[in-house]
């Protein structure tokens, strides 16, 4: 009878490199892919924000929901009003409005969503310092994505008198490069040690560049005034159009005309009026 012959050394050595060899390339193409869906999730999310507000413009006499006030110890305020962004532009996007969230869990009833978890509040991709939910007096809240705050730094003068005044959509000259909100940085280490912008405050319910993201691709999503998404590199997004990233300088202007605009009735300066 003929004899069956094995494997030779040789033979085992070779078929182990080629299955490391594809193994090598799969993993990477694997994560690239798991990567480019988490980047895909946070976007939709924030296209669906976007669609929301703009819908509620319409029925508001174009004016934008109101950002809140801007500390989390606030928010018991915020909760309260019904035209703060996370209780008028849910309702638009198939959520209920934040304060029933935030009473609910306050009653035991069920959990704050924090990311990852599946919702319109959070960013599938992102990872966060800490698994609870942001407290305040009485309660707490997580966010993914924010209004922009320097929307209504033409107002400031009467924020004091009317806190509540924002802007309408109409006051928007440029609405294709304007910022409307965006993705928030969900914790300090997505920058480099030595970044200026790592040890701005990420546990806010409205910002700037300042928080802006680092953890899709070196960069992170904004939706714009007329609607539409775009994935901004952090570099991009936190160097003012006099090419700097330094905070403290003089006159910078974060605002970038026909690209990236923060505040549309002016210029963007870093340390708010």
């Amino acid at each position: 009878m003929p004899r069956h012959r094995g494997f030779t050394l040789v033979e085992m050595l070779v078929v182990v490199g080629i299955i490391a060899v594809l193994v090598g390339l799969l993993v990477p193409a694997i994560g690239s892919a798991r990567r480019n869906s988490l980047a895909t999730g946070s976007q939709s999310n924030l296209k669906q924000w976007g669609s929301a507000t703009i819908n509620y413009t319409s029925t508001h006499k174009e004016r934008l929901p109101w950002e809140g006030l801007p500390a989390i110890a606030d928010m018991p305020t915020n909760l309260a009003e019904p035209t703060y962004w996370a209780n008028a532009v849910a309702m638009l996007a198939g959520e209920r409005p934040y304060s029933e969230t935030v009473a609910a869990a306050q009653l035991g009833q069920e959990d704050i969503p924090v990311a990852p978890t599946q919702s319109i509040f959070c960013d599938p991709g992102a990872i966060t310092e800490v698994d609870d939910p942001w407290p305040f007096p009485g309660g707490g809240c997580f966010f993914s994505y924010v209004p922009n705050m320097r929307l209504n730094d033409a107002l400031a003068l009467d924020v004091v008198a009317e806190p509540k005044k924002v802007i309408t959509i109409g006051m928007i000259p440029d609405s294709a490069a304007t910022v409307l909100m965006m993705e928030l940085r969900a914790r300090a280490s997505e920058l480099p040690s030595v970044d200026p912008y790592i040890g701005e405050a990420t546990m806010v319910n409205q910002s700037d560049w300042r928080c802006f993201p680092n953890h899709h691709f070196e960069g992170g999503h904004v939706v714009f005034a007329d609607g539409h998404t775009a994935h901004i590199l952090n570099d991009t997004a936190t160097r003012s159009v006099q090419h700097n990233r330094d905070p403290s300088q003089s006159l910078g202007d974060w605002n970038k005309p026909g690209k990236l605009i923060w505040n549309p009735q002016g210029i963007a300066p870093y340390s708010l009026p």
